[in-house]
């Protein structure tokens, strides 16, 4: 019998795993260090976890991230202009305290830029299970009262939000009673800049089902498509990553399986994706390592380079303006490790470059998130 996380993390708390290799220690400051000429590291404020970082057209980070006790904890948002080595005053996102779940990797909130840098954010909590869903005051300054967008059951991970320039926002959750094969993913999308949603509809295949503990993460890209990277659950047993593609807005979604994996269980994973040059691209895991590849050409992926140490898990993802792709991830054992950081640098055509390396260990039960500069360079936070 598939075991709920729930169980998952009573039984982790009292058996924790050690990491396998040498761990940096984690300062836990808000310092900028340089890990390359290309890739430079940003830690939040100290007992920040979870955090998901997106970038506006001026070039400035936003970033959120969760802090607390883990069944009812608060959002906190940042900034970070262009340059500067050092984030802005944090703000507390969500309007009633201690509505956010931030116990592992797929938990948390997550954030999106869109019409007119607009922040948007969408999180979940526990007991009546609620997806959650802010934005940004029109003066930028502070965060709307949070309402619920709907209510779901057998809900195990947080929902995710994408946005574009035509005031489109979309936001994406699964739901349902066991077993997995019967979940789905349900949208529920806004064309006025998040003041009105239209009622939740599914929008994945209904034979795909959802695995109950994976993330799922969501992009609106500039070329106007609408992505979401999730795990299926088909019978039960057919747990492979999916990619969902809307081309008219949200109107209708096409179902396709990235990379299979028969496994009767939920591996409790995390998913990503970012826009760059050649449209989306999707990172995700199977089988303890990690892939990614561009979502108009998956037949053609890359997996991450070097001797795993522990499962890789929690990939991030970020593309600049060259084509070259960052991904980083965490080599660790168990569903709350964060493992110990490594990053590796690619080309435009996929091909490994020099600069990678490894890092301090990510804190427990969160997860890295990177964002392209300006420049070409990247920010990864965590």
């Amino acid at each position: 019998m598939q075991e709920s996380r729930s169980f998952l993390f009573a039984r982790l708390t009292l058996n924790r795993l050690v990491l396998v290799g040498v761990a940096l220690v984690f300062s836990g400051g808000c310092d900028s260090n340089a890990l390359s000429d290309s890739v430079t590291l940003m830690s939040l404020p100290a007992g920040a976890r979870l955090p998901h970082a997106a970038v506006d057209d001026n070039g400035t980070v936003h970033a959120v991230y969760f802090e607390g006790e883990e069944r009812a904890g608060d959002l906190f948002y940042v900034s970070r202009t262009f340059g500067e080595s050092t984030w802005s005053t944090p703000q507390r996102v969500n309007s009633e305290p201690e509505t956010v779940v931030g116990i592992g990797p797929i938990d948390g909130g997550q954030i999106a830029v869109g019409k007119d840098g607009r922040i948007h954010v969408v999180w979940f909590k526990l007991g009546r299970t609620d997806f959650l869903y802010t934005r940004s005051m029109e003066t930028g300054k502070g965060f709307e009262p949070q309402f619920a967008l709907a209510a779901g059951e057998g809900v195990e991970a947080g929902p995710s939000v994408a946005a574009d320039d035509s005031g489109n926002v979309y936001v994406f959750w699964h739901t349902g009673a066991p077993p997995d094969a019967e979940r789905a993913v349900y949208m529920a999308v806004s064309h006025d800049d998040g003041r009105i949603f239209e009622p939740a509809r599914q929008v994945n295949d209904v034979s795909a089902g959802t695995c109950d503990c994976c993330g799922l993460r969501a992009l609106a890209g500039v070329d106007g498509n609408v992505h979401v990277s999730y795990r299926g659950a088909g019978g039960n047993v057919n747990r492979g990553q999916r990619l969902l593609t809307s081309r008219d807005a949200g109107l209708t979604f096409s179902d396709e399986l990235i990379d299979p994996w028969e496994i009767n269980a939920c591996p409790i994973s995390t998913t990503d994706l970012a826009s760059g040059p050649g449209g989306a691209t999707v990172a995700w895991e199977t089988a303890g390592q990690v892939f990614f590849g561009r979502a108009d050409s998956l037949k053609s992926i890359t997996t991450a380079v070097g001797t795993a140490e522990a499962r890789r898990k929690n990939p991030a993802i970020a593309v600049n303006n060259r084509g070259e792709t960052l991904l980083a991830w965490g080599d660790g054992y168990g569903w709350q490790s964060g493992g110990v950081f490594h990053w590796q640098l690619y080309s435009e055509n996929g091909e490994p470059m020099t600069e990678s390396g490894s890092g301090p260990e990510i804190p427990e039960g969160s997860r890295p998130s990177l964002v392209s500069e300006q420049d070409g360079t990247f920010l990864v936070v965590f």
